[in-house]
């Protein structure tokens, strides 16, 4: 058996990502969790293209971020995002 079991109880896990109709399309990352009050500032990318395209990849990539949060009581995270805002 290959596992670890975490017993410390303020780590979790956090994980979303854009809904917008070009999400395969326009990248919003890196993005950033920083947490307020200490230096920590994890920076996050979305996971790897998911699409083959006979050889290569099809360089679309769903921007769905998981991260992994120390969250003791009364921990804040500030989520900075640094891609391009959706064209109007």
């Amino acid at each position: 058996m290959n596992l670890y079991i975490c017993t410390n109880p303020h780590l979790g896990t956090i994980q979303f990502e854009s809904e917008d109709s070009d999400t395969l399309d326009r990248s919003i990352q890196p993005i950033y969790a920083r947490l307020q009050g200490t230096g920590m500032n994890n920076m996050i990318n979305s996971f790897m293209d998911h699409v083959w395209d006979g050889f290569y990849t099809g360089q679309t990539r769903l921007s769905r971020f998981p991260i992994i949060t120390y969250s003791p009581p009364g921990a804040v995270y500030d989520i900075v995002y640094t891609g391009t805002p959706p064209k109007e």
